[in-house]
């Protein structure tokens, strides 16, 4: 260019004229389009240039997108050794996605694609498509519960790749504590007497945990630093307290307060702040991050196979798996396709039957139960077969045979596979049976129906067949369809609160979409027309729909065939009566409490199955997974007595378990934990939320670095002496000293009045039992502290007192002295402390009872008993001495009459002329009005009610009162931890409400409140 402007120009500033000299103008017009053909050339280097660079960036953000979604697929491996996947197998998803990309014909279709321009819209669809096509692919073979974690992991640090996640965000998420720790020896903390920290609650009706959280907040994150001291400014409080303390609506999807829903607010920020204040709805704010990051499925999808999303249930679409196993050169061997399964293996092999039925593919079937070499050489035989004709193979029950899936491989690259063999192994999943490589190489699915309540009546209608709505001209018979549905996913639903739903919940693990086929049947049978039934002449009469019937064949027959104890069936009836019945079938039915009612596409005429599908679709996500979505009593009071399904303690901690094992980055540092901690022994109470420390939710976790952090955080280096002194001072003393323990107890019975030598035996029983357990208390603390004292080392101490040592030392009441208390004994987490004076307010209703005896004691305690069962057969023996007098031979059945009174067992100064007062009873599911003492429902969110005095009778079976009026027979326990063995039944009625509405509530009773 430049010597050809210089040329230019030596001719333009030369003496020769122009105009005159005609080689001179050739010339200078040659220099010019010289000129012209040059620049043009330059300017298309430049623009291809520019064209390489953006292209090259792009596929850096393709690599990069790619790379994070291979990483979070091998850490899944720490939450479950099953979740294997190979990187040539992810290379071949992510070059299909990018070639997918490339294929497609782009169109804007908004103003906002227009700006960014062809290339912009190409890279973001190609992103897409990569993390869609990975979600998808690896998503279908994890564990419904684990398809969670893997979510939020691929949302987290797909946030993290774009810069949108800065240091201790993720422990932050996990529990804010542990994020204190890890701040503060990061260095990013505000000084001791700074306003954030020196600042107290503004607001009386805010908690002390949510005031904590959000100050933990200000202390370490500097963009939350100017909104926490402007909080209790300017008018803020209504905005601040529709945030912390509305139950009504979603506060996840609510407004934030002083403007932080904001473009430059990040999501993560969005999810920390709420998580702050509520951490009841964490799994709910999760998944709104999740949509909120990773978006709706923009691709056109039929819901018949799949759904759209990156949250809830898969589907299983196996055309899309058997396209993904076909053999791709230069490979001459197809992947097997892995079906697992925990419960339901028929799903997996019915699924298999249908889709090959529709593919008219040719099938053999072989059913493994044993291991051995004959069962080998048989799938090995059937394999050459199928290989030679092109056809299927299914294997059943594999995990039955380890040998063979460790032998699959070999068995296939004996011949190259043909384009119609395919090789189904259906399996438990046990990473223990099924080998590494054939995970790895593998198209895997997770057949279980979903345990959801949305999720899985999307899975029940997709299932279904495509005539199903032929099947009956009734009008109701979509509502019918519905309703089955909904009861198939509430006994499951009621499984998943453990004991707080049903008493076995073991019975109910299994139950699986068989019994919702079989239910099918049932009621498709019955919904057909014309109904016909003989009549009188012998002639052929229609006759109306028997619900009778069909409530009778799916309750006893159906989902009855799996239950095995009493008061599970009188609930399982409760639940099966309350939906299949004509008046839930109308347009005005609504679940009390949930206020949900039938979509309105279920009563459209001539509706097709996919809008009812989409129809279910659009309800709110975790909406129905609630304690009322399966109808019992929803309790959030405190840690001991809520009704939890644990989800989230499940998540976090395995979350946190797989940040502890990911490299430390800019954002993500182990500076605190360079190594994991060694786990200890006990419940991994990580602190996800102020309920987690719940019985039936606490071992549900896992231990991570949050449980160490927790631990330090709430111990403060409290020494093990100290801990073991200061329960020494708090543990009761009773008996007398200048006596033994025995001694005492026979001299105070022998002044008791009356004759009551199998009373005296029995209290003198339950008063040695609370003595020895003393004595073990007093005995382990001592030892401990001495050896604390004198520096012993823990391998001069015996297993006992060291596993006695680490109880205390967690602040968990030590397990052997659980053991000693019997079926009353706390769970691990109750607080020690309180527990002695438990046992110190036994001691002392069993120093009145030796003070009284039995002919004066105005009202008993049965919390106060080991063994309150005891103390109710004799009870019975002497109504039934009473009532025999001089008869013998008389063996008629007696039963308890159970009536509230108005009475405070503080106030009571004698006992009833006939049975006892029995008091410290508590109800979980309904209570009492205490003007007119009748039962009614317990307002939703409130814990146990207290019984007042309770009137305890005994009667013969078929002289009892209470049987001229219906009453429900509620089972009580001695805790809702305890063996599901009733100590006795107490009667519970009420003018108007029929007996079965307290089984539908599960409603129980028991001694202690937890």
């Amino acid at each position: 260019m430049e010597k050809l402007e210089k040329s230019m120009l030596e001719s333009l500033s030369s003496d020769i004229r122009l105009m005159n000299e005609l080689p001179a103008t050739k010339k200078l017009a040659e220099l010019k389009k010289q000129y012209d053909e040059t620049l043009d050339s330059q300017e298309r280097v430049e623009s291809n240039e520019a064209t390489n660079t953006r292209n090259r960036e792009l596929s850096r953000e393709f690599a990069r997108r790619g790379a994070v979604c291979f990483h979070v697929m091998q850490y899944m491996r720490e939450v479950n050794p099953l979740y294997q996947v190979s990187y040539a197998q992810f290379e071949q998803l992510y070059d299909a996605a990018i070639a997918h990309s490339e294929s497609q014909q782009l169109t804007p279709i908004s103003n906002r694609w227009l700006v960014l321009g062809f290339e912009a819209q190409r890279a973001e669809e190609t992103l897409e498509k990569i993390t869609y096509m990975a979600y998808t692919t690896f998503a279908r073979g994890l564990l419904e519960r684990d398809r969670f974690i893997f979510t939020l992991l691929l949302a987290i640090e797909v946030e993290d790749s774009l810069g949108n996640i800065g240091p201790g965000e993720r422990e932050f998420l996990v529990s804010p504590n542990y994020s204190s720790v890890v701040m503060t020896k990061l260095g990013y903390t505000q000084p001791p007497d700074s306003k954030i920290v020196q600042m107290k609650k503004p607001f009386d009706w805010m908690h002390d945990d949510q005031f904590h959280n959000l100050q933990v907040l200000a202390t370490h994150f500097e963009w939350f630093q100017e909104k926490f001291e402007r909080m209790p400014k300017d008018g803020r409080e209504m905005e601040w307290r529709m945030l912390c303390d509305n139950v009504e609506k979603e506060p996840e999807n609510m407004p934030l307060p002083d403007k932080m829903d904001s473009k430059d607010f990040a999501p993560m920020k969005r999810l920390l702040v709420v998580r702050a204040v509520r951490s009841d709805r964490l799994m709910q704010a999760s998944t709104v991050f999740i949509q909120r990051v990773l978006g709706k499925n923009w691709f056109n999808v039929n819901l018949k196979k799949e759904y759209s999303g990156y949250y809830g249930d898969m589907g299983l679409d196996l055309s899309a798996m058997y396209k993904q196993s076909a053999t791709v050169p230069p490979s001459t061997i197809s992947l097997p396709i892995l079906l697992l399964y925990t419960f339901e293996a028929e799903a997996a092999q019915s699924r298999f039957i249908d889709f090959s039925n529709r593919k008219q593919a040719q099938r053999h079937m072989i059913t493994v139960t044993d291991n051995s070499q004959a069962t080998r050489s048989k799938v090995r035989k059937v394999i050459r077969k199928a290989v030679s004709e092109g056809s299927w193979v299914y294997i059943h029950h594999a995990h039955n045979a380890p040998n063979v899936l460790n032998s699959l491989e070999s068995f296939l690259a004996e011949k190259p596979n043909p384009e119609g063999f395919r090789l189904w192994v259906a399996s438990q999943a046990d990473p223990g049976v099924i080998p590494v490589r054939l995970l790895q190489n593998s198209i895997k699915a997770v057949v279980d129906t979903p345990k959801v309540m949305k999720d899985s009546m999307i899975r029940s209608f997709s299932w279904f067949e495509a005539d199903i709505l032929r099947q009956s001209s009734r009008p109701e018979w979509p509502v019918m369809l519905h309703n089955l549905c909904y009861l198939h996913a509430a006994i499951q639903l009621r499984a998943r609160y453990g004991q707080g739903g049903w008493n076995c919940p073991q019975d109910f693990y299994s139950i699986g979409y068989n019994c919702l086929q079989e239910a099918l049947a049932i009621v498709q049978n019955e919904f057909k027309e014309p109904l016909n039934c003989v009549a009188p002449d012998g002639s052929q009469m229609p006759r109306p729909v028997s619900y009778n019937g069909i409530r009778y064949m799916v309750a006893e027959i159906v989902y009855g065939s799996y239950v095995t104890d009493f008061y599970d069936q009188q609930s399982l009836c409760a639940m099966v009566d309350f939906w299949l019945s004509s008046g839930a079938l109308k347009r005005d039915f609504e679940v009390k409490g949930l206020k949900y009612r039938h979509p309105q596409a279920f009563f459209n005429p001539n509706v097709r199955l996919n809008t009812l599908i989409q129809a279910l679709d659009g309800a709110p996500n975790h909406y129905l997974d609630v304690p009322e979505g399966c109808h019992i009593h929803q309790t959030v009071v405190d840690e001991l007595s809520a009704t939890l399904l644990g989800d989230d303690q499940y998540v976090f901690t395995r979350l946190n378990k797989v940040f502890d094992s990911m490299p430390s980055t800019n954002t993500l540092s182990h500076k605190m934990f360079p190594r994991p901690p060694t786990p200890f022994d006990g419940p991994a109470q990580a602190g996800i939320s102020k309920t987690s420390n719940n019985p039936s939710v606490v071992h549900q976790g896992v231990f991570s670095t949050a449980s160490y952090a927790t631990h330090k955080i709430r111990f403060k280096d409290v020494e093990l002496w100290q801990i073991c002194n200061d329960l020494l001072q708090k543990t009761p003393k009773i008996g007398n000293s200048s006596k033994s323990f025995r001694e005492f107890v026979v001299e105070k019975i022998r002044k008791l009045p009356g004759d009551y030598p199998i009373f005296n035996d029995f209290i003198m029983k339950e008063c040695e039992i609370l003595h020895q357990l003393l004595t073990e208390v007093r005995h382990t603390l001592t030892l401990i502290r001495n050896a604390c004292e004198n520096n012993v080392m823990g391998d001069q101490l015996s297993d006992h007192y060291l596993s006695a040592a680490d109880d205390l030392y967690h602040l968990r009441i030590p397990r052997i002295w659980c053991k000693m208390t019997g079926t009353t004994a706390p769970p691990y987490t109750y607080n020690a402390a309180q527990w002695l004076r438990d046992l110190e307010d036994r001691w002392k209703h069993f120093e009145k009872i030796l003070s009284m005896g039995r002919k004066a004691m105005p009202a008993y305690w049965l919390g106060a008993f080991f063994n309150p069962r005891g103390l109710l057969a004799l009870l019975k023996q002497e109504a039934i001495k009473s009532y025999c007098g001089d008869r013998s031979g008389n063996f008629e059945q007696f039963t308890f009459q159970t009536d509230t009174t108005f009475r405070d067992f503080g106030h009571l100064l004698q006992p009833p002329p006939e049975g006892v007062y029995i008091h410290g009873i508590h109800l979980w599911g309904c209570s009492i009005e205490k003007t007119t003492n009748e039962f009614q429902d317990q307002a939703s969110r409130q814990g146990y009610a207290p019984l007042p005095v309770l009137h305890l009778q005994c009667y013969p079976i078929n002289e009892k009162p209470a049987l001229q009026e219906p009453s429900f027979q509620c089972p009580l326990y001695p805790s809702r931890i305890a063996p599901r063995d009733p100590i006795m039944e107490i009667d519970i009625k009420k003018e108007g409400i029929p007996p079965m509405r307290w089984a539908l509530r599960g409603l129980t009773a028991t001694i202690w409140p937890y």
